[in-house]
This record gives structure tokens, C-alpha cells and sequence, in this order.
């Protein structure tokens, strides 16, 4: 029997839960997890804590599973200039390639 190698992803719960079709970057996911009530804390403080860890994490993550860095299209979160965002598939193929 195969053991597997490493810590289970922490933030698979909330990658799962992604449209496919539909472009995300860690922070669009971050906010996703509050939308949807995924993050455990309703303090303001641990809340942002939160977000930002998994900002953190799946900025990481992409760049360590070499997404392309031009992204699959652009995204404008609310105050920012667009980034590149990559499809909920390819966040989700991700969680399964070990």
C-alpha cells in the first residue's frame, strides 16, 4: 500500500467547491471561502487572518504547480488592477496531481 507523501492540502475543502468554468486568483478564492461560509471564525479579525493566509498559500501553490503566469484571463477585483486568474479546473486538476 502507497503512503501518501506530505500534509493533505489544507484549502482542498474550499478548491472543490469552485465553478470550473470560472477564473479565480487566491484572492478571489479567499473571498469565495467567506462568501460561502467556509472559514470557521465570524471575528473580523480572525477572518482577515484567514483570507490572507490562504492568499498566501494558494500564491504558493500556483507558482509551485507552474500556472501559467499570464494566467487563463484577466480578473478586476473590487480596488485593484486586473491580475491574471486561472479556471476553477485547473485549481481543481491541481488538488489531484500529487
Amino acid at each position: 500500500m502507497q503512503r501518501p507523501v506530505g500534509r493533505p492540502m489544507k484549502y482542498r475543502s474550499i478548491i472543490e467547491k469552485l465553478e470550473a468554468d470560472l477564473l479565480y486568483t487566491p484572492a478571489s478564492i479567499a473571498a469565495f471561502a467567506e462568501e460561502a461560509n467556509l472559514l470557521e471564525s465570524t471575528d473580523p479579525n480572525r477572518l482577515k487572518l484567514a483570507k490572507q493566509r490562504i492568499r498566501i498559500a494558494l500564491g504558493r501553490f500556483s507558482n509551485n504547480r507552474q500556472f501559467p503566469d499570464e494566467g487563463d484571463g484577466m480578473v478586476t477585483l473590487r480596488g485593484q488592477a486586473p491580475t491574471p486568474g486561472w479556471f476553477g479546473w485547473r485549481w481543481q486538476a491541481a488538488i489531484k496531481d500529487p
